[in-house]
């Protein structure tokens, strides 16, 4: 790894709990400042001390931070990795292919786990490592032979018109019946719903704009019943919170992912529709859309999807509506 780059990284670590922006712009001014001279290495102490295990471990974390990953992502990330080492015991530039493959096999035998959940604990560590060894801090990557590990897919079902109304006629509130709406048209994510404020709202356009994953900003859009549930919830509330979904409880607080969620499942189970949650809402909107003849890469921009396969993993397509397509375009 270059000798300036290496500097800003230890710059980086240090200053981690800074805003988001501000850490980036701070990498973008020493880079354009460092570009001007050349940095020869006096003593190998402070490298050797970056060496460490954990001196790694942060960072790799330090550069997820940076490029936007959220502190749920890198909340998985480090436990996962901090176990790994530990298991294995050993410096991680002397970690193998071998130590690699007998941890997981042994975490499955130990923790009875599925091969879904060890092939996300593969692309954990595979990330990790890769990443190593493109910086240049670990000879070879020794994940890079782990091969990708098979597991059962589970088809998960959208929402039916059948259970969506059932849905409907189970909401006890205005507010309920406008969540459980925008949820649908808009295909948002329960944590940017829970971050939207009224005046990101637009009603004359039916539109608004959320900051997604990995801080990226992104348009929404709003169907003409959900604008309208909107509108009778809001005109209807009588405090001052600028959040656009509030606790139904006297102190009107700002209605936090778990809210929402608990909230959800509570329409499901008055709505005897089983597996209700916010998530799954986003899925059948993926669903429709699709099965309406929307683009792939419109439903992706629509969802926040920068990768189109995790786009296809969301629709949903009954074998009888593939067929009709198949019969549809070929005579």
């Amino acid at each position: 790894m270059d000798i300036r780059t290496q500097i800003i990284s230890n710059v980086m670590e240090i200053l981690d709990d800074i805003d988001q922006e501000i850490l980036e712009r701070i990498e973008r001014s020493l880079y354009i400042q460092l570009n001007n001279y050349e940095v020869q290495e006096r003593c190998t102490d402070v490298v050797l001390h970056d060496m460490t295990n954990q001196g790694l471990i942060k960072k790799y974390i330090a550069t997820k931070r940076l490029e936007g990953k959220s502190e749920k992502t890198i909340k998985r990330y480090l436990p996962e990795i901090e176990r790994m080492v530990d298991y294995i015991n050993k410096r991680i530039p002397d970690i193998t292919s071998f130590d690699l493959r007998f941890y997981l096999a042994m975490y499955k035998e130990n923790r009875k786990i599925s091969n879904r959940t060890l092939e996300n604990m593969r692309k954990t560590l595979s990330s990790f490592f890769t990443w190593l060894h493109d910086e240049g801090l670990i000879p070879y990557n020794p994940a890079k032979s782990l091969a990708k590990i098979k597991y059962e897919k589970i088809v998960k079902k959208p929402f039916t018109a059948i259970d969506r109304e059932k849905i409907k006629n189970a909401c006890t509130s205005i507010r309920d019946l406008a969540l459980t709406e925008f949820l649908y048209a808009t295909g948002l994510r329960v944590s940017e719903v829970s971050s939207l404020n009224i005046d990101d709202i637009d009603f004359i356009l039916r539109e608004g704009i959320v900051i997604g994953k990995g801080s990226k900003e992104r348009r929404f859009y709003m169907s003409e019943v959900c604008s309208l549930y909107l509108k009778k919830y809001l005109q209807s509330r009588t405090d001052t919170n600028p959040a656009l979904f509030v606790s139904t409880k006297a102190t009107f607080n700002r209605l936090k992912k778990e809210g929402i969620e608990v909230s959800v499942r509570k329409i499901g189970t008055l709505a005897k529709v089983e597996n209700v949650h916010p998530h799954r809402f986003r899925r059948t909107l993926a669903t429709d859309l699709v099965k309406k003849n929307v683009p792939i890469q419109d439903v992706a921009e629509i969802l926040g999807h920068s990768d189109l396969r995790t786009t296809q993993v969301y629709v949903s397509l009954d074998y009888a509506t593939i067929k009709y397509n198949y019969n549809k375009a070929i005579i």
